[in-house]
């Protein structure tokens, strides 16, 4: 329902007068260590492959008065198409409350609100296991932020979401009805630190290629595999700290998801990333992020990732990041009950379109900008 509004607040912000319009993006080259050529891992082979406008988008926002504000966001999809990341109505009340009505971030880790502009976050890559699992980043509905005194803020949320994202193996559509949720927030000085909980029931959605050889087509005749599972009672809980004095960073995340149906029955993972200013424009950041359990038909792996990258900001706008990461790869049993919603036995997933055969590394150079 509430997604009717959409148009509507497309049409309030395009009249409105935008006080700061922003473009951002990123050009991103890598190259895997994965010994077959035929295995893709998050986009990335064993061959040097340049992806320009890897991330790319504009932003918008504009005060209607002293209590009315409407931002926009659209950015590049993986298919080269324009959509709409993000469109709110914003209203401040005296009392320091802050209303929102549209499309906005889902805010489920420290660095939700920024997670599609890389040039802000700290990460050549977000660690996998906490954002990229189950990729879904903002919902449309309604959600009021107020701080409780000097130090805690609460953040409830209430709509519906929906996703849609090109894995490896194929497209994916994610939607959610009846997403609530709510979120606790505590800053103090240097501290910042949050836990999050919601709950919803949703739908999955897979077309996956496959060949149609075995059914008595002609050799290398490809057709689509589709299927649609009901995701029930979902429920959701994530956590995070970040202690940031002057030139130096340590923060910690943490993510469960559960539901009732295999294709998607567990998924817990946490990271934990140390940053520190080598100097005005050069920072090194650390990170380690692993699957603690997953029991999941869409993703029937387990990886730990040690990352290391160095970035140089050139000024405000312009970074230039130089990353290597290495990953443990497992292959986990998945659940039974359950046909695999992907037409492969070789463990393939949102992140890998077949088994990579062991551990392997990635070694990548971005530049990341914003204006």
């Amino acid at each position: 329902m509430l997604k009717k509004f959409l148009p509507l607040l497309l049409m309030v912000a395009a009249s409105a007068e935008a006080q700061n319009i922003h473009f951002f993006g990123s050009i991103r080259a890598s190259e895997s260590t994965i010994r077959s050529d035929d295995v893709r891992f998050d986009r990335v082979s064993n061959q040097a492959t340049i992806a320009p406008l890897s991330t790319a988008g504009i932003s918008a926002d504009a005060s209607l008065n002293e209590k009315f504000q409407v931002l926009t966001q659209l950015i590049l999809k993986s298919d080269r198409n324009i959509g709409i990341d993000l469109v709110q109505l914003r209203y401040f009340a005296q009392d320091g409350l802050l209303l929102r009505l549209g499309k906005q971030r889902l805010p489920s880790n420290l660095h939700s609100e920024n997670i599609q502009v890389q040039a802000l976050l700290p990460w050549l890559n977000a660690p996998r296991e906490i954002y990229s699992r189950v990729p879904i980043y903002s919902f449309t509905g309604l959600s009021a932020e107020k701080k409780l005194g000097t130090h805690f803020g609460v953040h409830g949320y209430f709509g519906d979401t929906y996703d849609d994202f090109e894995g490896e193996t194929g497209d994916y559509v994610f939607k959610t009805q009846n997403l609530i949720g709510a979120r606790l927030n505590f800053t103090a000085s240097v501290l910042e630190a949050f836990i999050n909980h919601y709950r919803s029931s949703g739908i999955l959605e897979v077309d996956a290629p496959t060949s149609l050889t075995s059914a008595g087509f002609p050799e290398g005749t490809q057709g689509t595999f589709s299927q649609k599972f009901k995701l029930s009672q979902i429920s959701g809980t994530t956590a995070g700290v970040q202690l940031k004095p002057k030139d130096f960073f340590l923060l910690s995340e943490y993510s469960l998801i559960r539901s009732k149906s295999p294709v998607v029955e567990t998924q817990e993972s946490a990271s934990v990333s140390v940053g520190k200013d080598v100097t005005e424009t050069w920072t090194t950041v650390a990170t380690f992020s692993t699957d603690l359990d997953v029991a999941s038909r869409i993703g029937p792996s387990k990886t730990a990732t040690y990352g290391l990258n160095l970035n140089y900001r050139f000024d405000l706008n312009n970074v230039i990041k130089i990353g290597f990461e290495h990953i443990n790869y497992k292959e986990i049993t998945v659940p039974s009950g359950l046909a695999s919603p992907l037409p492969t036995t070789t463990n393939a997933s949102t992140f890998v379109n077949a088994s990579p055969g062991g551990n392997f590394d990635i070694y990548s150079l971005l530049w990341a900008f914003v204006y």
